[in-house]
């Protein structure tokens, strides 16, 4: 057990990763979510963390008020953690990965943002007129707008900030919201 590597999970958490538990111990997990911060950060991909990673892990962290509560749980300033579960109550919800950056997008903006759709089971999918194989279903989606400023230039502003976080998006001009997934997509449904 390292408190080194401890910090390096509370930090890729707090960024969205998955490293598994934040206990201190560089398992499978830790080195896939070390990887993929490289990956996605245009650094070499070799699960170390040496010198650039480090920089590059408290640059992404500094940019991003995120906190992890005693649990280990992604605790975000600005959404309550039921803005992003499935509506009826069911407990899915969607990754953190997801919720950072959700975060990121809301300070990115400066305005409020509405998740207008989060996670959702099969029963709310089908309900709302879900596609079956919506990324809503393993929680690797959601939907959103912001109130009083959507346009289509906001929307085209919204999408490009998520491609530049490696964040999939449709764009729905006609009424006025994002979709935001894993994985990296770029569409716009009229």
């Amino acid at each position: 057990m390292s408190d080194y590597v401890e910090w390096i999970q509370e930090i890729l958490t707090a960024l969205g990763y998955d490293p598994g538990p934040v206990d201190g111990v560089n398992g499978e997990k830790t080195d896939a979510a070390i990887r993929l911060f490289q990956k996605e950060n245009d650094l070499a991909v070799d699960g170390q963390v040496g010198e650039l990673t480090h920089s590059a892990l408290l640059l992404a962290h500094s940019m991003v008020d995120l906190k992890l509560d005693q649990d280990g749980k992604l605790v975000l300033k600005d959404f309550t953690p039921d803005e992003f579960t499935c509506e009826c109550g069911c407990g899915l919800d969607i990754c953190d990965r997801l919720k950072a950056f959700a975060q990121r997008l809301r300070d990115q903006f400066g305005w409020p943002l509405v998740i207008s759709s989060g996670a959702r089971c099969p029963t709310v999918n089908e309900a709302v007129g879900g596609v079956p194989d919506s990324c809503h279903l393993t929680g690797h989606a959601f939907d959103a707008y912001f109130p009083g400023q959507m346009n289509e230039e906001v929307i085209n502003q919204m999408a490009d900030y998520a491609i530049s976080q490696e964040i999939g998006v449709i764009r729905y001009p006609n009424q006025l919201f994002c979709h935001f997934q894993i994985p990296l997509r770029n569409e716009i449904i009229y």
